[in-house]
């Protein structure tokens, strides 16, 4: 062997030993948090992703118990691990919680979804998981609206009610999940922990067929036939664990929705977060994210999820019944999508009905839209839903959002058609 092929057999068995002998460290498995981000952490609580995509919320004394105890132990198993975080709603004002003594559906109006309730699109039997804070399973709007398990609910083969029998009849991880989920405490949801999951809930699917004849007070949802999988993971003060959060997307997905609705955010701290929303496009589900109501340019200083530019999202701002732009909504000429009816938007709550205002609201109008849409085309791409209500809006020049314009479903059934045509 010449000195030349030496020289190149030696560097060639140096770099092989150099790789072999780096080992993987699970320091830098840990994912970097920034000052702000580290604000919100929630003491003693990591979220780990692993390899083969599943999500686990693991307890240690402190960050670096975790990472030499735990995530040092199951090193192999893992992809990264990360702090978990606080989650807030998006609600601005509560305008009122007392029982509302008229019908004020101006927002459904403006943004015309009755001209696709006349063509019979009504979002009939689509999934829309509302992730929030639960939902008022027995009010008298939603009850008939929950997307039910069916390998929960119904009767076993004994005629038994498998509802709440205390097993994981369908075997997917969670007992008696047969009307949404409670992942604050891991068992079958009861009900809403506040108001803001129920508000929204209406605001997507409130249906008032058998209150007309009552001449009971009532809202009708922008896709009354809709079906909604409330999850539970804001708490009573309108907060809660991010974990909690993506483990609910999560849950969704794997449960067939073709919409989620987050009327909630906080800082850019989470990867988990940016990938459970990732993974949703190739399922055809859409994301619909509430902007804020900090009055901020989300284009500078971003929020998220609201901010994430990932294809299946659609990040929405708020609008008045004058069909300004919300003095408290967040805005962005790349980061925020569209707007809808954000302000006095009268919706349901447990036991009743109440007005509330926020970009909270505003998104609920466009997941509405989404399950109509998708009712009527189920075959649509996320990116084909978007381009669609994008190209239907109501356009404002001094709007400060991407499409420049404001929820509008008049002609967004005949713009998804054109897209498909020519697709």
């Amino acid at each position: 062997m010449n000195q030349k092929i030496r020289f190149i057999f030696f560097i060639a068995v140096l770099a092989i030993t150099t790789a072999c002998s780096k080992t993987k460290n699970a320091s830098d498995s840990f994912e970097k948090a920034s000052a702000e981000c580290l604000g919100e952490a929630i003491p003693n609580r990591f979220m780990v992703k692993y390899l083969d995509g599943r999500l686990e919320v693991v307890s240690a004394s402190s960050k670096e118990q975790f990472i030499a105890g735990y995530l040092t132990e199951h090193l192999d198993e893992v992809e990264f691990a990360e702090h978990d975080f606080r989650i807030h709603s998006k609600v601005n004002l509560v305008n009122s919680l007392a029982q509302s003594a008229y019908n004020d559906n101006w927002g459904a109006k403006v943004v015309g979804a009755d001209t696709l309730w006349q063509q019979n699109v009504r979002g009939t039997d689509v999934g829309v998981a509302v992730i929030d804070s639960g939902m008022d399973l027995t009010h008298t709007q939603l009850r008939k609206r929950v997307f039910v398990n069916p390998g929960e609910a119904g009767l076993d083969n004994q005629g038994l009610d498998r509802s709440n029998n205390g097993i994981d009849d369908d075997g997917n991880g969670f007992i008696d999940d047969a009307a949404g989920y409670d992942f604050i405490r891991n068992k079958p949801l009861l009900g809403d922990y506040n108001f803001h999951g129920t508000h929204i809930a209406g605001i997507i699917a409130g249906q008032h067929t058998d209150l007309i004849a009552s001449g009971s007070t009532y809202v009708q949802g922008v896709a009354p036939e809709a079906k909604i999988l409330p999850l539970a993971f804001l708490d009573e003060n309108g907060s809660g664990s991010l974990a909690d959060g993506v483990r609910a997307i999560i849950y969704a997905s794997s449960r067939g929705v073709k919409v989620i609705n987050a009327s909630w955010g906080g800082s850019n701290c989470s990867r988990s977060l940016k990938d459970a929303i990732a993974n949703l496009n190739e399922r055809g589900i859409v994301f619909v994210a509430a902007a804020g109501n900090e009055r901020l340019n989300l284009d500078i200083y971003r929020e998220y999820p609201a901010s994430f530019d990932l294809p299946a999202q659609i990040t929405v701002g708020a609008v008045g019944e004058n069909d300004f732009m919300a003095d408290y909504s967040n805005y962005g000429r790349r980061s925020v999508h569209i707007f809808a009816p954000g302000t006095d938007i009268i919706s349901t709550v447990p036991g009743g009905m109440a007005s509330l205002s926020g970009t909270s609201m505003a998104a609920p109008f466009v997941s509405g839209a989404v399950a109509l849409l998708k009712s009527a085309h189920p075959e649509a791409s996320p990116q084909q839903i978007r381009d669609a209500l994008y190209a239907s809006a109501t356009r404002y020049t001094d709007f400060l959002n991407a499409s420049q314009g404001r929820l509008d479903l008049r002609r967004a059934l005949s713009e998804l058609r054109r897209i498909l045509e020519s697709f």
